[in-house]
C-alpha cells in the first residue's frame, strides 16, 4: 500500500507593496474626499467669520447700534469715537484675523498634507469659539464649519494620507554624481 499523500498547500501569499498611490498628475498622495470636504469648510468658516466681522463693522458704524455691536463693546460700554472705543476696534479686528487665520491655515495646511493641521484645527475651534464669545451671534456659522472641518481632519482616511505624506516626504531623491571622467571636445566615433 503505497499511498503517494501530498501535503496540501495553499498558493503562496502575494507579495504585500507597501507603496503609497500616488496622483499621475501630481505625484503626492491622493487626497480623499474627506480632506477635500474638512478643507472646504474650514476655508468657508474664513468667510463665515470675515461676514460677522462685516455685520458688525456695519453695526458699529451707526452711532445708535454701536453699543449693542458686539458683547465686547457692550461690556465696556466706551464713547463712540474716543480712545478706548477705537482700541477695542483694532482689537476685534485682531481677533478676526486671529480666529479666521488659524481655521484657513488648518485647512490650506490640511489639504498639504500636514499632521499637525489635526491640532491646529482644534486650536481654531478654540479661537473661533473666543471670537463668538466677544462679539454675537453672527459668528455662530462659523463656529460649526470649524467644529465639522476640524472633526473631519480625524477620520481615517485622513490619518492615513497624512500618513502617506509622511512617507513621501521622507523619500530621497537620488543625489547627483560626477562623472569620473568629462570628454571634451569631438568624440572618437565622429572623427
Amino acid at each position: 500500500m503505497t499511498d503517494d499523500k501530498q501535503i496540501a498547500t495553499l498558493p503562496p501569499i502575494e507579495e504585500l507593496h507597501n507603496e503609497v498611490v500616488r496622483s499621475p498628475r501630481t505625484g503626492e498622495p491622493r487626497r480623499p474626499a474627506v480632506l477635500l470636504v474638512a478643507a472646504i469648510l474650514l476655508q468657508l468658516a474664513v468667510a463665515a467669520t470675515a461676514v460677522a466681522y462685516a455685520h458688525h463693522w456695519w453695526l458699529a458704524v451707526h452711532p445708535s447700534s454701536y453699543p449693542t455691536s458686539a458683547r465686547l463693546i457692550a461690556w465696556i460700554e466706551p464713547d463712540p469715537g474716543k480712545w478706548l472705543s477705537l482700541t477695542l476696534e483694532a482689537a476685534l479686528a485682531a481677533a478676526t484675523v486671529l480666529a479666521a487665520g488659524a481655521a484657513g491655515v488648518a485647512g490650506f495646511q490640511a489639504w498639504n498634507g500636514w499632521r499637525w493641521s489635526r491640532w491646529a484645527g482644534l486650536v481654531a475651534v478654540g479661537l473661533v469659539g473666543g471670537y463668538l464669545a466677544i462679539t454675537s451671534t453672527w459668528v455662530v456659522p462659523a463656529l460649526a464649519l470649524t467644529v465639522l472641518g476640524a472633526a473631519l481632519l480625524f477620520l481615517p482616511p485622513v490619518a492615513r494620507y497624512f500618513h502617506d505624506q509622511d512617507r513621501v516626504r521622507a523619500e530621497r531623491p537620488e543625489l547627483y554624481r560626477r562623472p569620473e571622467r568629462v570628454f571634451y571636445g569631438r568624440l572618437p566615433r565622429f572623427r
